[in-house]
């Protein structure tokens, strides 16, 4: 019963972390020295998308983890 809940709680709070780095991802602006060369800030582009779905692939699996764990917890209880 206390390994569930010691694995709930880090699963949530790696879901939180995930979270906030998918948001700075998101709202994070591309460099204005990318702008001078058209290849430069396609390569910025192309990178901060792959950074945002790196992100978003690895919150969306600590969010399964934290519902399973939730589910494991409350019909335990």
């Amino acid at each position: 019963m206390m390994e569930t809940e010691i694995l709930t709680f880090i699963s949530v709070l790696l879901f939180c972390f995930c979270c906030r780095q998918l948001i700075h991802s998101v709202v994070r602006p591309i460099p204005l020295l990318a702008s001078e060369r058209p290849y430069a800030h396609r390569a910025m582009q192309l990178g901060k998308g792959y950074k945002i779905m790196a992100w978003a692939l690895m919150t969306s699996v600590f969010m399964v983890g934290t519902a399973v764990s939730f589910y494991q917890v409350f019909t335990t209880i």
